[in-house]
């Protein structure tokens, strides 16, 4: 298991990612800055605003999102787990983020490592977190979750005073925040009442948190008096309306919606009366038709309920849901609309001409809520995303970089890897870059799977220098138990892409390893490896001589 030597050629540029023949889900980025500088603008001067991001930013895309509002000066951010902070950690957002769900005692040292604020719904935690706080020489922030009506999950009211002067008594434990979950909106001012009086508590006693959010998107629309500690806004970042809010007709045209779907017509047909449309279908027609078929189903986040009245637009009307919708595929009634035509543009959400088609309004015909929907075409569809009116996933042509722009991030977990990358990657990236010195794909996978703990009995870490979601460079650190004078950790493969080798990128690589690994290092390198003298540089020695006996 060997490592490779650097020299320099010139970047390649990045391709475009794959794109949807058909179906077009837009993200409109330049909309959600506007949202969040106008929900901002209704809050008191010291009100934290926590961006809500969980579940993918809502099938928006977490870090495309997450991009946009830190750029647009947004510093607080609340996601559902260690993996999303981690996504957001690595985009280089430096503001706060904050884990609504609780962790598992193991993710602990995960979530602290990264900095990441961590919800607090009972006392268990609290010791694993001083003591990885503690390892690591951090402060670990940590926000108490109250049940105060909900009943879903948080800390008994009762129990609150208790846990609280037990995180206080922790040096590395600071308390940053209180918040609880309203349940709905004829009891939330009943919670908010609720929660003051359990603030006031706590300040009473000198452990109360530095912070109090209370209201969620439903809460800021109805009741503003809750919103003057802090809030915790979703839908809303997306211009989206809460369901209660929508049922009531509320209507703040402020807010502009961020997600649009489109498709296209791929079929015509005209069908006699009597024709049957579809799979299993009972119902024959009642009259002569003409339906266009749109190659979007099920499997793209369409309910199959849409045949109740459910409607796309096309040619600026309306066009009814007929026959089943499909996995792939839906038809459409088109009857009574002029010069349709194949490729002619279909709105499943968004507007055509003065027609609109709201993300509420297909939710209702779907019986379910729209952050459903949005959850459901965000993880089916190919996502673009326009600023300033450009599409920005067009091809990105990168000039040759110093090595200072690219970003070193650290694994211990295959969970915790970029969506983009896995471990075939990177054992292809390995066998593909370190040619002469490379291993068997198998061997290197092994290695690679061992280090993010995902072979029997593995641990360790590794690193990756990236570009955007380009591959730069990786190192694979094994973790081995101590026996007397032998190093704890292995560094089994350095490996730097042939383009971008001799900036002192492996260098960069090597000496992040030394700093990450908890003990001493060794390494194994090819006698006739150039990157023996890196390595000597680096304070290595070669006192030792491994001898192999292979059976």
């Amino acid at each position: 298991m060997n490592n490779q030597n650097e020299d320099s050629l010139s970047p390649p540029s990045v391709q475009r990612e794959y794109e949807d023949p058909w179906n077009k889900l837009n993200i409109d980025l330049e909309a959600v800055k506007f949202n969040y500088r106008y929900l901002k603008s209704q809050l008191p001067p010291r009100a934290i605003f926590y961006a809500v991001l969980k579940s993918d930013a809502y099938g928006h895309d977490l870090k495309e999102i997450g991009k946009v509002l830190s750029q647009s000066g947004c510093m607080h951010f609340a996601v559902e787990s260690p993996q999303e902070g981690i996504r957001l950690r690595n985009e280089g957002i430096t503001g706060d983020i904050l884990l609504m769900n609780p962790i598992p005692t193991w993710m602990a040292e995960l979530s602290i490592r990264h900095d990441l604020s961590v919800s607090v719904i009972h006392e268990s935690i609290l010791q694993p977190l001083e003591e990885a706080a503690q390892l690591m020489g951090k402060i670990c922030r940590i926000h108490l979750n109250v049940n105060i009506g909900l009943n879903r999950m948080g800390i008994a009211p009762s129990k609150i005073l208790k846990i609280a002067k037990e995180a206080a008594s922790k040096p590395h434990i600071e308390l940053e925040g209180l918040f609880g979950q309203p349940s709905d909106s004829t009891s939330d001012l009943e919670s908010f009442k609720h929660l003051k009086n359990i603030y006031e508590k706590l300040k009473s006693e000198d452990v109360a948190p530095i912070y109090l959010h209370f209201a969620n998107s439903t809460t800021f629309l109805a009741h503003p008096e809750t919103i003057a500690d802090g809030v915790r806004l979703g839908i809303l970042l997306y211009g989206v309306l809460p369901p209660e809010q929508y049922k009531v007709k509320t209507k703040p045209n402020q807010l502009k919606p961020v997600m649009s779907l489109k498709t296209e017509i791929v079929q015509i047909r005209q069908l006699p009366i009597g024709s049957k449309i579809g799979y299993h279908s009972k119902e024959k027609t009642e009259r002569d038709l003409i339906i266009g078929t749109i190659p979007i189903g099920y499997n793209h986040g369409l309910d199959r309920k849409l045949l109740n009245g459910g409607y796309v637009i096309v040619h600026e009307q309306k066009a009814l849901f007929i026959g089943a919708i499909s996995m792939n595929s839906s038809t459409i009634d088109i009857t009574e609309i002029k010069d349709v035509e194949i490729e002619d543009e279909v709105v499943i959400i968004g507007r055509q001409g003065k027609q609109e088609i709201n993300i509420n309004e297909l939710a209702e015909k779907s019986d379910t809520i729209a952050a459903e929907l949005m959850m459901r075409f965000g993880k089916s569809i190919a996502r673009n995303y326009q600023i300033d009116e450009q599409d920005v996933t067009s091809e990105i042509i990168i000039e040759q970089k110093k090595t200072d722009d690219i970003h070193i991030r650290y694994f211990q977990t295959e969970n915790e890897l970029p969506e983009w990358m896995n471990v075939y990657n990177i054992a292809n990236f390995l066998q593909t870059h370190l040619i002469p010195f490379d291993d068997p794909k198998d061997v290197i996978s092994t290695a690679v799977e061992y280090a993010l703990s995902a072979h029997p009995g593995g641990k360790g870490f590794i690193l990756l220098a990236t570009i955007n979601e380009k591959l730069l460079g990786v190192v694979v650190c094994i973790r081995i138990d101590k026996v007397g004078i032998i190093p704890e950790n292995l560094i089994v493969y350095v490996c730097v892409h042939q383009n971008y080798r001799g900036k002192g990128l492996g260098s960069r690589l090597v000496q992040e390893a030394i700093d990450c690994a908890d003990g001493d290092v060794k390494l194994h390198v090819e006698k006739t490896n150039p990157a023996i003298k890196l390595y000597k540089k680096l304070g290595f020695k070669d006192d030792y001589i491994e001898m192999r006996f292979l059976k």
